[in-house]
């Protein structure tokens, strides 16, 4: 019983380091399109399935999109225009 037990505490804390938090998606965000043109600011956040679906803009060099980021920390450019 106690093996069964500490099999499950072990896939339960494995379970929760495998996702991000909506904080730590938007910080993500904010790092990987702010630059020394100007700081990205989050427009929207919504989450489907284990996805985060982030809107942004850096209103200084004129860019904004929608990105993407996984459960695993991984970003990907869903949308992406410049003025």
């Amino acid at each position: 019983m106690k093996k069964i037990t500490l099999l499950f505490s072990l896939f339960s804390l494995l379970a929760e380091c495998s996702s991000i938090s909506k904080t730590e998606a938007e910080k993500m965000v904010i790092e990987k399109y702010s630059n020394h043109l100007g700081t990205a600011k989050i427009i929207s956040t919504e989450k489907e399935n284990d996805d985060y679906y982030i809107q942004w803009e850096n209103t200084e060099n004129k860019e904004r999109g929608t990105s993407k980021v996984s459960p695993d920390g991984e970003i990907t450019i869903i949308s992406a225009e410049i003025e």
